[in-house]
């Protein structure tokens, strides 16, 4: 029964004890393909202290569907999407948010240009409704949950940036990638 009581208690982050300050994204300290984690819910996620999160595409030249700077992110009401930045950061305050970035390893920007292409590709595409349910998988291209298409992207760009290479996906299984680092 303890054991069970530490379970949840973890999973529902109770333990946590060191927290992102609220707000915590400098728009102008973003760089391309950094990955924005947001905590929506005020530590009660049950799988882990994130639940959502994006991946900075900047400012696209030549995209003029994409006005100004933003994230592609993945949300149950609009699937994938395009999101400009401001709208992103003001849409969920005061939550905590965070940004991971690549390390800077030899073709960084090449991995980080392929993550965006692909990123921007999946715009449009279906919300994977097994994220809501809790079962978020990594098996299906055809929807994307958030943290699929930011995996995918960096998967498609040639880096895996799962951090337990489970069948499941959440976002502190990329949050806590030895691939990455506070940016």
């Amino acid at each position: 029964m303890v054991a069970l009581l530490l379970v949840v208690m973890v999973s529902c982050g109770l333990l946590r004890v060191v927290r992102p300050a609220r707000g915590g994204v400098e728009a102008e300290s973003l760089q391309l393909g950094d990955i924005i984690f947001v905590d929506l819910y005020d530590d009660w996620c049950h799988t882990g202290y994130w639940d959502h999160m994006a991946i900075y595409m900047g400012q696209q030249p030549g995209a003029s569907i994409y006005p100004g700077s933003g994230v592609v992110e993945s949300t149950f009401d609009t699937g994938v999407c395009f999101t400009p930045l401001a709208t992103f950061l003001e849409r969920d305050k005061p939550a905590r948010m965070s940004v991971q970035r690549l390390k800077d390893i030899p073709g960084r920007s090449e991995f980080v240009r392929r993550a965006i292409d692909y990123a921007i590709a999946q715009i449009d595409k279906p919300f994977d409704l097994t994220a809501v349910l809790g079962v978020p998988l990594k098996i299906n291209e055809g929807n994307l949950h958030c943290v699929e298409v930011v995996w995918a992207a960096f998967k498609a760009g040639g880096l895996n940036l799962d951090a337990n290479g489970g069948l499941l996906l959440y976002p502190d299984d990329i949050y806590y990638s030895p691939k990455l680092e506070p940016a």
